[in-house]
C-alpha cells in the first residue's frame, strides 16, 4: 500500500528540520553537507513561504520532502527540491515538481508572459534526472562545486601593483560594490541582476559577516573587484567573485581569491569552496584549477518553457 503523503507550505518551526532533510541529501549525493540553518534562514527571508515553497511530510508527520521557486526576472523561473534519500522513489519528487510546475503556471497566467522554469539536479541522480524528463525538462547547462582543503598555511597573496583588499564597510560600500557586482557578472550566462534594494538586503541580515565580503580597490580608491564569501560550519564559500572589465587582466581575480584562502585558513577554517559554470568562457574553471581547487560534484541545471493559457503554441 501506497504510503500516504500531505504536502503544504513550511512555518518558521519548520526550519531546523528541513535544513536537517537538506543536509542529509547533500550527504547523500556529495559525501559532505553544503548547508546551514543561517543560510536557510536566510534564503527563507526572501521567500513567498506562503506560496513559493513546499514541505512533505510522510503519515508519521515527518518532512521528507522540501522545494522551492525563484522568481528570478520577468521571465525566468528557479527551483530546486529535496527528497530524504530513505523516501525516495516513494512519490515525493513527484508531488514537488508538480506543486512548483502549478505555482508557475499561475505566475504565468497572471503576467501573460512566457516564463523559463528552471530546475537543478545533481548530476549522478538518475531518478531526478528521469523524472524531470518525463515532465518536459531539458539540461541547459551543467555547474561544478570545486573545493580546497589547506593542510598548510597559504602564502599571504600578492596583489597587482597599486591595488588593495579591505573587508566590505557598511554604510559606505553597498553601492558601489552592488555595481561591481552587476557589472562583472553582466556578461555570464543567462544572468538576471537583482534590483539594488533586493540586493542590499542580505547586508542587513542578522547573519551577515562583513569581513568575508573582499573588496579591492585601485589607488583612487575605486571598487575593481570582489569576493563575497559566506563563512559556514564546514567551509568558506565563495557566492561571488568578480572583476570589473577594465580590471581584468592583471589577476585581481586571483589575488582576491588567494586573499580568500589567506583569511579563512588564519581563522581556523581550512576549507573554501565555490560553484562554477562547467561553460564559461571566461576561463574561471581553469583559474580555480590553478589555485589548487578541484571539482567534488557536478549539477546539472534543466529548463521547461511555460506558456500563459491563453496564448497559442506555435
Amino acid at each position: 500500500m501506497k504510503e500516504l503523503l500531505t504536502i503544504r507550505h513550511p512555518q518558521k518551526e519548520d526550519a531546523e528540520s528541513v535544513c536537517n532533510l537538506v543536509i542529509a541529501c547533500d550527504v547523500e549525493d556529495f559525501g559532505a553537507p553544503d548547508f546551514d540553518l543561517n543560510e536557510l534562514l536566510d534564503m527563507w527571508a526572501d521567500f513567498d513561504l506562503e506560496n513559493n515553497v513546499w514541505i512533505v511530510e510522510n503519515s508519521q508527520k515527518t518532512i521528507v520532502g522540501y522545494a522551492f521557486l525563484e522568481e528570478d526576472s520577468e521571465e525566468k523561473l528557479f527551483s530546486y527540491g529535496f527528497v530524504l534519500p530513505s523516501a525516495r522513489g516513494t512519490g515525493v519528487g513527484a508531488a514537488l515538481l508538480h506543486a512548483i510546475e502549478d505555482r508557475a503556471k499561475v505566475l504565468c497566467n497572471d503576467s501573460g508572459l512566457q516564463k523559463r522554469l528552471q530546475n537543478l539536479i545533481p548530476t549522478l541522480r538518475e531518478d531526478a534526472n528521469q523524472l524531470l524528463k518525463n515532465n518536459g525538462f531539458n539540461p541547459v547547462r551543467y555547474f561544478k562545486r570545486m573545493s580546497i582543503s589547506m593542510d598548510q598555511p597559504p602564502k599571504k597573496p600578492l596583489l597587482p601593483e597599486g591595488f588593495s583588499i579591505h573587508p566590505f564597510v557598511k554604510g559606505q560600500d553597498e553601492e558601489s560594490v552592488y555595481q561591481t557586482y552587476t557589472e562583472s557578472f553582466a556578461d555570464h550566462w543567462d544572468y538576471a541582476a537583482p534590483t539594488f534594494d533586493a540586493w542590499v538586503e542580505k547586508t542587513k541580515r542578522p547573519s551577515f559577516t562583513p569581513e568575508w565580503w573582499f573588496v579591492a580597490r585601485d589607488e583612487q580608491g575605486k571598487v575593481a573587484g570582489i569576493a563575497l564569501c559566506r563563512m559556514r560550519e564546514d567551509s568558506l564559500f565563495v557566492n561571488q567573485l568578480g572583476v570589473k572589465s577594465a580590471y581584468r587582466g592583471v589577476g585581481l581575480g586571483l589575488a582576491l581569491l588567494q586573499h580568500s584562502f589567506y583569511a579563512s585558513y588564519h581563522s581556523g577554517q581550512p576549507v573554501v569552496s565555490l560553484g562554477v559554470d562547467a561553460e564559461s568562457p571566461t576561463g574561471a574553471y581553469r583559474l580555480y584549477e590553478k589555485v589548487g581547487m578541484k571539482a567534488v560534484h557536478d549539477v546539472t541545471l534543466c529548463e521547461k518553457l511555460i506558456i500563459p493559457a491563453n496564448e497559442k503554441v506555435s
